[in-house]
């Protein structure tokens, strides 16, 4: 395993309060990585400075009841003359703290620099819906778009995946990909009940492919795994992950990623409980596996939206 160019100190309690979360939805039956805006193509960002959140915080504030994916703090809306309503609930956003520390480290070119220490912190915001006195203006929902556009965008990403394995439908029955001879088999997209099945499965297989020795050299992709196995259902995890980051960019996030996740959904819980950092991980594995997939998503997603 590579070594990391930081070194982390790290808040456990965080790892922990984030994983108590998703063991909480999981346990109720709740796909906590599944949610279904109703503004398609938008991923869940901060109203006011127009951030978009990625990683973990995007299956974080999925968590959120409500159906529009704006988010702001409590200064923020304190600033623009607004309360948070009583009863409120905030969702956690994480991120990386990254600071010098007081010891050196030496470069690849022999010079010396001070060591860095990631710390990782979080901030709480509330949705949209459960702020007052102000008066949002938010993007009108899916029912009124063109779900034609929607498929296009699925399309194209999958056109403009750079070195992309080959895409096969000769066997007719199965989904998969073969990392021995790099290509994915799908059904053919007349078999799915609708195109948005389709590409979510698609997505799916997609996101094992980048874990081929010649794009991110995936441990759970290069190494043969026993079916059930531990490192099979955390490549699995990983493969439903980057699928949902795709699906929720797409706004086809409603339809079921894979068959058979709730066989995997016994093992993912073990995983999470075991580990506070295993689904920090996952998720990290999964957005470099969006990035592989998909370099430009951000730039196609801020023209999507500007239309």
């Amino acid at each position: 395993m590579k070594s990391s160019k930081f070194t982390p100190a790290i808040e456990t309690d965080i790892y922990q309060k984030i994983t108590d979360l998703f063991i909480e939805k999981m346990e109720s039956g709740v796909n906590p990585w599944c949610k279904t805006w109703s503004t398609s193509g938008i991923v869940p960002k901060n109203y006011f400075s127009k951030q978009s959140y990625h990683g973990i915080n995007l299956f974080l504030l999925g968590m959120t009841p409500y159906d529009v994916p704006f988010f702001c703090t409590f200064n923020q809306a304190k600033a623009q003359g607004g309360s948070i309503r009583k009863g409120a609930k905030s969702l956690p956003v994480v991120y990386w703290n990254v600071v010098d520390s007081k010891t050196e480290t030496v470069t690849r070119d022999g010079q010396t620099e001070p060591k860095k220490n990631a710390f990782i912190k979080y901030y709480n915001v509330f949705n949209v819906r459960d702020v007052e006195g102000i008066d949002f203006v938010l993007p009108e929902p899916t029912v009124a778009q063109n779900p034609n556009e929607t498929i296009n965008i699925c399309e194209n990403i999958v056109a403009n995946m750079p070195m992309a394995p080959a895409i096969r439908h000769a066997n007719k029955d199965a989904a998969y990909y073969v990392p021995s001879a790099d290509y994915i088999n799908m059904p053919s997209i007349e078999q799915f009940n609708t195109s948005a099945e389709y590409y979510n499965v698609l997505f799916h297989e997609m996101t094992h492919s980048t874990g081929h020795q010649s794009r991110l050299n995936r441990e759970g992709v290069t190494n043969l795994c026993r079916f059930g196995s531990t490192n099979y259902s955390k490549e699995e995890l990983v493969a439903e992950l980057g699928a949902a980051f795709l699906s929720t960019f797409t706004g086809i996030a409603n339809s079921a990623l894979i068959d058979n996740s709730a066989a995997y959904l016994k093992g993912w819980l073990r995983s999470l409980k075991e580990d506070k950092k295993f689904i920090f991980w996952a998720a990290k594995e999964a957005q470099k596996a969006v990035n592989f997939i998909a370099p430009n998503l951000t730039d196609l997603q801020e023209m999507q939206e500007e239309e």
